[in-house]
């Protein structure tokens, strides 16, 4: 009877392990939530959107669309292999992707202007949740940002 209790239980925590290393598809339309994301410089924007239409094992293709504080609209697009290696999205902005998990994706972005930075992006079922940093005048500056996944109708 033990044995057959340990069993089960080998198998129970074994089917939760492969869950647990699942990816969560994070194709999908979000909103950038600015009461939950938090700016040690401040919020730079007023309204984002994000919208994320490819995510595979070694690619992906993301765009934005940002409205800043001051009231200027702007929007990039990239679609791009996890390498890291820095390509343009926009005129003036560059981002470098690597995929560190399942649900998880770092990347390194550089505007023309010389500011820097670097990002985690956490997907779940319902919201992506962006850690990171940029540099201001050599000191580092983090922010979370949250995006809530919305249904397009």
């Amino acid at each position: 009877m033990r044995t057959f209790l340990l069993s089960g239980l080998f198998l129970v925590l074994s089917v939760v392990s492969v869950h647990a290393e699942e990816s969560i598809n994070g194709v999908g339309s979000y909103v950038w939530n600015a009461t939950e994301s938090k700016y040690a410089s401040g919020a730079y924007a007023t309204a984002q959107t994000m919208e994320i239409t490819k995510l595979e094992e070694n690619f992906i293709a993301v765009s934005q669309n940002v409205t800043l504080v001051g009231g200027q609209n702007f929007s990039w697009n990239i679609e791009s292999p996890f390498d890291g290696v820095l390509r343009h999205a926009s005129a003036w902005m560059s981002f470098g992707f690597k995929r560190t998990g399942p649900n998880a994706i770092h990347n390194k972005y550089k505007m023309d202007d010389g500011q820097e930075g670097e990002e985690t992006f956490i997907i779940s079922p319902k919201k992506v949740v962006i850690e990171g940093h940029s540099f201001k005048d050599g000191k580092k500056m983090p922010y979370v940002e949250v995006w809530d996944r919305v249904e397009k109708k």
